[in-house]
């Protein structure tokens, strides 16, 4: 039995500081790792705009209760159980992300975590640099096969590290990574999985 290794924000599910970032009209919050590819950088950003606008960690954590996965995605995720062992490999939060697990069947996930200070989202810490690649090592390490889907600029880590396909991404990383497979529905990432 293989691992799939799924990538959750734009995978599975909307990006959530994406989402966070209409609610409350934060635009320094729409940002990703398809326009920043830099995690920290990324972060430092998001870290600026939160410092600078005075929205509470209670008033976030209630509004990503309401985040929904992408239409289906619990039932791709289902279809592949007889096969596969799933673990959701993110570069997003516990804080923030646990709500959409739950809605997509509460599958583990590797991620990192937010400080939290005060009601207010003060830091974070990275579980470990390139996350990614090492969760894949360490399956490897094991004797487990992976295969891992995502759809950024950081998904590429454990793509190269294993198999691996693109699912969602646009035209700009998939030109950047023409010898990465790329679907555009999980009907078809499913017939290829389970072929």
């Amino acid at each position: 039995m293989k691992i799939l290794c799924s990538d959750l924000e734009g995978t599975l599910a909307p990006e959530i500081w994406q989402e966070i970032s209409n609610e409350f009209d934060i635009p320094e919050l729409r940002y990703t790792t398809r326009e920043i590819s830099d995690f920290d950088e990324l972060m430092d950003t998001r870290m600026r705009a939160l410092k600078s606008n005075t929205i509470s960690f209670k008033e976030i954590k209630n509004f990503v209760k309401t985040i929904k996965p992408f239409e289906g995605a619990k039932n791709f995720l289902s279809s592949l159980k007889e096969k596969y062992q799933i673990v959701i490999v993110s570069d997003t939060f516990y804080e923030l992300a646990l709500p959409v697990v739950d809605k997509l069947g509460g599958y583990p996930i590797l991620c990192h975590h937010l400080d939290i200070k005060n009601n207010y989202i003060s830091s974070y810490k990275k579980r470990q640099d390139l996350p990614k690649k090492q969760v894949v090592k360490g399956f490897a390490s094991m004797n487990f096969e992976c295969f891992c889907i995502g759809d950024s600029h950081n998904d590429i880590q454990m793509i190269e590290e294993s198999e691996g396909a693109l699912i969602f991404a646009p035209e700009e990383i998939k030109s950047s990574y023409p010898d990465i497979m790329s679907f555009t529905n999980y009907n078809d990432l499913q017939d290829f999985l389970l072929k």
